[in-house]
């Protein structure tokens, strides 16, 4: 009778795992490097998942190199014990006769209907003027979650990671922020995040962000930043007008950001080019 018991146990067990509920929605977060390694360095990542109707999962993220930054794109299939995994060839043109080949494996595990962590590492390959780079990763310890807006008592836990998403959306997923907060609780040390932005010419230009290093935090856990200042570059100036907020709370995030910059000829004046993303939202959770 013992054995039959624990013959029934355990195929209880598996049932229970086999008819677990599968997440749903949009995940984001990603890694962040300590300082006083490089903003935009190895081991940065910005990832975004999208999980769907019969344990589908949609797969966009930028995992920084040395030499470039590498894209990720790929679908997969959640297993019943909440696991993901996905190997695959990236190529991509980021700019104009810049070509990067990115070759990836990602894997992680969701451990609630909120959450995911894994790993991820690539081999990132950037062609340009006739000139061949390649450099890795690394391997990149990352989390996901899919937040629900709600921060808790003002103020954020020492050393805390958040992880979230934006109003802004890639192909699939909603595009992801990660932020990194100082071990005195008193600045967002690090943060990361996916954007687009939409300029004059028709055009829209992807990409990753960061506001400012070591942005401050107030005494009511909040955090507002501007950033302007000009880039020169050849014939023209780029003037560039970045901002960032956030709410940060015991148990979660909130914030905007908004980005534009303005390409000035120097000779005439004249604004040769516009982009801006508009006030985007976004949340995270720890």
């Amino acid at each position: 009778m013992a054995l039959c018991g624990a013959v029934a146990a355990v195929a209880l067990t598996a049932t229970a795992v086999a008819q677990a509920p599968a997440p749903a929605g949009n995940f984001g977060g990603g890694a962040l490097v300590a300082p006083p390694r490089a903003h935009f360095g190895p081991g940065n990542a910005v990832i975004a998942l999208r999980a769907l109707p019969e344990r589908k999962l949609q797969i966009e993220a930028t995992v920084r190199g040395s030499c470039a930054g590498g894209e990720i794109a790929a679908d997969a299939k959640i297993a019943a014990d909440g696991s993901f995994s996905a190997t695959g060839t990236e190529r991509t043109e980021p700019e104009r006769k810049v070509k990067v080949t990115t070759k990836y494996t990602i894997a992680g595990t969701f451990s609630s209907a909120t959450a995911a962590d894994g790993k991820l590492s690539a081999t990132i390959e950037r062609r340009a003027d006739g000139r061949t780079r390649r450099c890795r990763s690394g391997s990149v310890t990352f989390g996901v979650r899919r937040p629900d807006g709600a921060i808790g008592e003002p103020g954020p836990p020492p050393r805390a990671r958040y992880y979230g998403t934006t109003s802004q959306r890639g192909v699939g997923p909603r595009r992801a922020i990660v932020l990194r907060i100082s071990g005195d609780g008193l600045v967002i040390s690090r943060a990361l995040f996916g954007e687009s932005v939409r300029c004059s010419d028709h055009t829209r230009a992807l990409g990753i962000e960061a506001p400012r290093t070591n942005a401050a935090i107030d005494s009511k856990g909040r955090v507002n930043d501007r950033e302007r200042f000009t880039v020169r570059s050849g014939g023209t100036l780029v003037k560039v007008d970045d901002r960032f907020t956030a709410q940060l709370g015991a148990t979660g995030a909130r914030g905007t950001f908004s980005l534009s910059d303005r390409t000035i000829d120097k000779t005439t004046g004249n604004v040769v080019k516009s982009c801006k993303s508009g006030e985007i939202r976004w949340t995270a959770a720890p």
